[in-house]
C-alpha cells in the first residue's frame, strides 16, 4: 500500500505545481505584478536613446530611473511590462495602457529594438523568466505592434 500512497502524493503535488505555474502567467497584467501604465521612466529613456530626442536630462539619470522602475517589476513580468510599454494593452475596463508611438524620424521598430535590450548587462542587467540575453518578444516584433486585451481575472 505504501507505493500507491507515494504515487498518489506525487500526483497531487505535481498537479498543484502545474496549477501554480499556469497561473503565474496571468498575473503579469497592469494592476497586479505590473503597475498601471508601467515604466514611465523607461518610456522617456527609450525615446531619448533610440531617437535622440526627449527631455534635457543627463542620460545616466534617465537610465538609472528606468532601471530602478524595471527592477521593481517581478523578473517573470519584466519582458511583458516592456511589451506593454511598446504595444499597449486594453484593460478589461476599457482603459488603454502603454504603447509608444511612431515619432517623426524615429519609428516604433527602432524604439522596440532598444527596449528589448533594457534587461541586458550593459543597460539594467536584470534577469527575466526566460533567462535570455534580451526580451525576445520585443526583439522579433512577434506582437506586430497591436494592442492586446489583458486576460480576464
Amino acid at each position: 500500500m505504501a507505493p500507491i500512497t507515494h504515487l498518489l502524493f506525487a500526483a497531487v503535488l505535481l498537479s498543484i505545481l502545474a496549477a501554480g505555474a499556469a497561473s503565474a502567467g496571468t498575473t503579469c497584467v497592469p494592476g497586479l505584478a505590473i503597475p498601471h501604465d508601467p515604466l514611465e521612466s523607461c518610456r522617456v529613456y527609450v525615446v531619448s536613446r533610440a531617437c535622440s530626442i526627449g527631455p534635457y536630462l543627463p542620460m545616466p539619470v534617465m537610465k538609472e530611473r528606468c532601471c530602478r522602475e524595471l527592477e521593481q517589476v517581478a523578473a517573470y513580468c519584466r519582458c511583458e511590462a516592456l511589451r506593454i510599454l511598446m504595444d499597449g494593452v486594453i484593460a478589461p475596463w476599457g482603459r488603454h495602457e502603454g504603447r509608444l508611438q511612431d515619432l517623426p524620424g524615429c519609428p516604433r521598430q527602432a524604439q522596440r529594438a532598444f527596449a528589448a535590450t533594457l534587461v541586458t548587462e550593459p543597460e539594467c542587467n536584470l534577469p527575466t523568466i526566460h533567462g535570455g540575453p534580451y526580451c525576445l518578444s520585443l526583439g522579433d516584433g512577434e506582437y506586430g505592434g497591436e494592442a492586446r486585451t489583458m486576460p480576464s481575472m
